[in-house]
């Protein structure tokens, strides 16, 4: 071998071993297109070599790889027959692939290797069984083919019809008129002495295919494209081989006359269009002067001119020739056509023994062309069909056909006979007589009705049962031949093989003792020197050799490699993986290393069996990682660790939570190590999602929160996440159950020291947070939440009231679990649900549903009032009326919560039950059995105190419906004197007031009456008016309760004139002069409710 051979031998190798491990289909083909450019064009000798290894690649994937693997078949084939009988089975498998880009390489490619095959068959001087089994494959490719016409994929029948096409050409005579490429293979080139492919059975077999490409071609449901195709494939056989002239213009004929109902209108001009095309081109064949006149009737249909059809006409010259070469004696190749006829005579001679030899040795020459050329023009179906069907053509019977079929005319005219169409100018004359039968017998014939096409069909079975024969014959003759298989599939067959030496076999067995030290003195020696060269570029081959090395170390030795490991856990990750995979394969008997070891341990006895397996030196070296200083390079390697191992214990993952004590950095890389675990290792999922759900308890809120914060990513899109979450969070809030914390709870990895007597805050909080994140994803959560609540201690109650705010605002008073927990509230758990309900209506109204759900609580359970004030907006007038006298019971600093609501000053809802003016207004009227008075004038001094909302018209608006009510209440004056006090512009409507109340008599109501003095008090000098409008009794009891009014209201009349003082009533001028100053005046006793303090 040279040098230069030996260099693209290598570059071939190279080549290959790179496809096979390449991801891109593109780079692969591309590499593969370069091993058939080296060992096909550049070095053939190669061939033989490599063929194997490309074929193999015919089981790729990628669809584009096996057509590629399908041309360098038949490139390969072509450029060396002897290929044939190892590629051709390989064609055979790819012809059944599942994609159709591929199956139709395969048919372009099938032509090809036909051809070659013939080709390699007819150059060989003896057929071998190989050979025979190769054409034997080959028939098998040609009749699959022939089937896929029938295809589903409408290029896999564009493609068949071209195969058909080459098969029709290649398996036929060429003749003297015959337009064909040069050096073009035909049955020409086969001898007759070939016995596997004999020229007589492939002639017949293309008239067969011929035949079947024909009625494709008629067929009712065939596609445009698939039409178009058939056609120009039967005008290339025909202008090729012009024996089969007839038979294709009488197709062509009839496929004008019935062309598929199912094209559409633009379908049947492209169609006409091609056909017209195909016509001409027909016309324009020397060979075609006996049919000129069929072809120059369908081209007349078809639009085209006399001119044209006369310019397409082949020359005189050569029509002249045609007809001398038909007349026997005048035809130069004569000699010719009598050389080819002995030649079939002699092969039916070498093929049927049984027939009589005198037929083909007496023979004439001259009598063989003429009966050549007789059998060459038989008499078509559609012209035996069209000259019986010029007999029954007489007027009479035209007519009544014509009379019967215009029922059966349609309403609108087809597309197709208003693209065809053309006028009869020459209706009766024998020409249109002849034309109409011409017609009419593509039709019938098309139908398979008609003399004609009974003849032809008969004729048709005669020639399939005869073909059926010699297949039969064919295939006996096969199963005894040798099997071919597939290259590169099925391997290149059993091959002897070397007997190589045992190193066994010439060699004593060492000392177990010296090879134990050797076995340690070569392992140190390799981890000193591959300090440097884990880091270089060839580490790969370096852990490759450690790998095998470490499969055979003791205990000890595993102690001092992760030593080794352990000094730069950055840089030293490959060779750890690598080596937990060599453990793991020895360890279940996946590898030779295991059994050497295996044999090796049982040679030492009982003292060199290594006691550590696959579980003991990952559990030794996790927790010496987790040990280890924490850095970057420690949580990568802890990362890789736990993604690339073969097999993960679940006790090593638990193990993770080691980390807890070590910096907030390395808690949260070991929480994305048990994320990535629990998502990448369902086995390990539960366990790592466990620890992560006790690292979420840790104590440090930082850490807490970023660990919670993965936990509820990973819960939000899988269902099984989260359930396994909500157990261990529902197992954290069961510990708050018990009077101490638990040792769970309890570790320096938590940053909880054991022991803990009591509960704390932050323990608490431990157990809480990882359930109350759950609870927006888990509303359900919420009822066990609420049992809890109930039997928990005080600690963990005010926690639970102090961090629910969040989830709750989360879930929303829309939340059917919350309704739930609120209509079945847990017996003590009001305060739970009082907390819950004011959470939800803080910042927002309340809901109906919630409402509904409150109210139904109270009238049934609860009987305390303070549960219904997150709901009072929602409630209607009548129901906060009547709960008024209780809430205004309460601390004042509830009762200005229950205020604010009420006024929407704590939540602007827009739809309160109750206005200001309402409120002030029930406050007057509840009854003093409900609430005593000192009550109500501490909660409407609540109401004076908001300036902002009660101002001068919301009072009047107060004072005006107290006065309409039946009796007037007891705190009616002390909010008349308040709001002169607060607003004393609004004199003259409490004068008003004053006069009013006067007609309505108020001394009658003591304490009204009591109020009624201090008012006119305040009010003087403007009250004057109103005293001087009082009975004289009741003055007199004005001035016996307040003497300072008798001197202001003397003063006042004193200063009247004589017309003035006519108006007032003596009754009581002899009231306000006759009342002496010294008299002992007769007082009331004033109600301490109604003393106030001067503003």
């Amino acid at each position: 071998m040279t040098e230069e051979e030996q260099t693209t031998r290598d570059r071939v190798v190279e080549l290959l071993n790179t496809s096979t491990f390449l991801q891109s289909e593109k780079e692969k083909i591309a590499n593969l297109a370069k091993v058939q450019e080296l060992i096909i064009h550049l070095e053939p000798l190669l061939l033989d070599s490599f063929f194997e290894e490309v074929a193999a690649f015919q089981t790729d994937r990628n669809s584009d790889v096996r057509k590629f693997v399908v041309g360098f078949i038949e490139e390969a084939c072509k450029k060396d027959p002897g290929m044939l009988p190892r590629l051709v089975p390989n064609i055979q498998l790819l012809l059944a692939d599942d994609a159709i880009a591929v199956v139709k390489r395969v048919v372009q490619s099938a032509a090809q290797l036909h051809r070659a095959t013939l080709s390699w068959l007819a150059l060989a001087r003896t057929v071998s069984p190989e050979m025979e089994q190769v054409w034997h494959i080959i028939t098998s490719i040609k009749n699959t083919i022939v089937t896929l016409i029938d295809h589903d994929n409408d290029g896999v029948r564009t493609q068949a019809i071209k195969f058909l096409e080459a098969l029709v050409l290649l398996q036929t005579y060429t003749e003297a008129d015959s337009i064909s490429r040069d050096a073009e293979f035909n049955l020409d080139n086969v001898p007759l002495t070939v016995k596997v492919a004999r020229p007589r059975k492939l002639e017949e077999e293309a008239r067969m295919v011929l035949n079947k490409l024909v009625a494709f071609q008629g067929s009712i449901h065939i596609s445009s494209v698939n039409l178009m195709t058939c056609m120009s494939s039967l005008t290339i056989i025909a202008r090729a081989r012009p024996q089969f002239l007839g038979k294709i213009i009488n197709a062509l004929e009839i496929l004008h006359a019935n062309l598929p109902p199912t094209l559409t209108k633009s379908q049947v001009n492209s169609v006409r269009k091609h056909l017209k095309i195909q016509m001409l081109n027909l016309l324009k064949h020397p060979a075609s002067y006996d049919f000129h006149e069929n072809i120059t009737t369908v081209l007349n249909d078809l639009g085209v001119t006399a001119s044209e059809v006369n310019k397409a006409m082949p020359s005189k010259d050569s029509i002249k020739k045609r007809v001398r070469r038909d007349k026997p004696g005048e035809d130069p190749g004569l000699v010719e056509q009598v050389s080819k006829k002995p030649r079939l005579e002699k092969e039916d001679k070498s093929i049927t023994n049984d027939e009589s030899s005198t037929t083909t040795a007496s023979t004439d020459p001259a009598a063989a062309v003429a009966s050549s050329s007789v059998s060459e023009k038989p008499s078509s179906a559609l012209d035996i069909t069209q000259r019986w069907l010029v007999e029954k053509l007489t007027p009479e019977k035209v007519s009544n056909l014509v009379m019967v079929t215009m029922l059966n005319l349609p309403e609108e005219m087809p597309a197709v006979f208003s693209a065809g169409y053309s006028p009869i100018t020459a209706a009766g004359t024998t020409k249109q007589i002849q034309h109409v039968a011409r017609l009419l017998s593509s039709q019938l014939t098309a139908a398979g009705v008609g003399p004609g096409a009974e003849q032809q069909a008969q004729q048709q079975d005669q020639e399939a049962s005869t073909y059926e024969m010699d297949m039969i014959q064919e295939n006996e003759a096969f199963q005894a031949g040798p099997v071919l298989v597939p290259a590169g599939v099925a391997g290149r067959g059993f091959r002897h093989k070397v007997k190589t030496m045992k190193l066994e076999e010439v060699t004593k067995p060492f000392p177990p003792a010296n090879m134990t030290h050797m076995h340690s003195l070569l392992l140190g020696r390799l981890l000193r020197s591959s300090a440097a060269s884990l880091s270089s570029d060839n580490a790969k081959s370096h852990i490759r050799i450690l790998t095998m090395i470490i499969g055979c170390v003791s205990d000890l030795e595993c102690t001092e490699l992760e030593d080794f490991i352990l000094e730069d856990v950055g840089g030293r990750g490959d060779l750890l993986i690598s080596w937990l995979y060599s453990e793991y394969a020895m360890h279940h008997d996946f590898s030779q290393v295991g059994r050497l070891v295996t044999a090796a341990s049982a040679s030492k006895g009982k003292e060199g069996v290594r006691k550590k397996t696959y579980e003991d030196i990952l559990g030794s070296v996790v927790v010496r990682l987790l040990r280890h200083d924490a850095s970057k390079e420690r949580d990568e390697l802890l990362w890789r660790v736990f993604m690339e191992v073969p097999y993960m214990p679940d006790k090593l993952v638990e193990k993770l939570v080691m980390v807890g004590d070590q910096g907030s950095e390395s808690v949260v890389a070991a929480a994305l190590t048990l994320r990535d675990t629990a998502n990448w290792r369902p086995l390990s999922s539960r366990p790592a999602l466990q620890t992560l759900a006790l690292l979420a308890t840790r104590d440090n809120d930082a850490v807490r929160g970023e660990v919670t914060t993965i936990l509820v990513e990973m819960c939000e899109g899988n269902e099984n996440v989260r359930t396994i979450v909500a157990e261990c969070a529902g197992q954290f809030l069961k510990y708050l159950l018990e009077k101490s914390p638990p040792e769970e709870l309890c570790s320096q990895y938590l940053g909880r020291p054991p022991p803990i007597a009591e509960w704390t805050e932050a323990t608490v909080k431990a157990c809480l947070y990882l359930y109350l994140a759950l609870l927006p994803l888990n509303q359900a959560l919420i009822h066990d939440l609420a049992v809890v609540y109930v039997k928990t201690v005080n600690e963990a109650k005010r926690a639970i009231l102090r961090l629910l705010e969040g989830p709750i605002r989360h879930m929303g008073m829309d939340s059917p679990q919350l309704l739930k927990l609120v209509e079945t509230c847990p017996k003590g758990g009001e305060t739970l649900i009082t907390r819950i309900i004011h959470i939800l209506t803080e910042k927002a109204p309340p809901s109906e549903a919630l409402v509904c759900r409150v109210r139904e609580l109270y009238n049934r359970r609860v009987s305390d009032v303070r549960f219904l004030i997150p709901v009072l907006t929602g409630l209607s007038k009548k129901e906060v009326i009547a709960v008024l006298p209780k809430l205004i019971k309460l601390n004042p600093h509830v009762v200005k919560e229950v205020f604010n609501r009420l006024w929407g000053v704590t939540l602007d809802t827009g739809a309160s039950p109750l206005t200001p003016v309402d409120l002030l207004v029930a406050l007057h009227l509840i009854d003093n059995e409900k609430c005593d008075v000192k009550t109500v004038i501490k909660a409407t001094g609540l109401c004076f105190a908001e300036r902002n909302i009660y101002t001068a018209e919301v009072l009047a608006f107060v004072l005006q419906q107290l006065m309409e009510q039946p009796e007037l209440p007891t705190l009616f004056m002390r909010t008349v004197i308040q709001t002169l006090t607060h607003y004393p512009k609004l004199l003259s409507f409490i004068i008003n007031v004053l006069q009013r109340l006067i007609a309505k008599q108020v001394w009658k109501q003591k304490k009204v009456w009591e109020g009624f003095i201090k008012c006119c008090q305040r009010a003087v000098p403007q009250s004057f008016t109103v005293l001087l409008q009082l009975p004289p009794a009741q003055l007199s009891d004005v001035f016996a309760s307040a003497a300072d009014l008798h001197a202001h209201l003397t003063s006042h009349v004193s200063t009247l004139t004589e017309n003035q003082r006519s108006h007032i009533p003596s009754s009581l001028l002899e009231v306000i002069e006759g009342h002496n100053s010294d008299q002992t005046p007769l007082s009331l006793p004033l109600d301490s409710s109604l003393t106030m303090q001067e503003p």
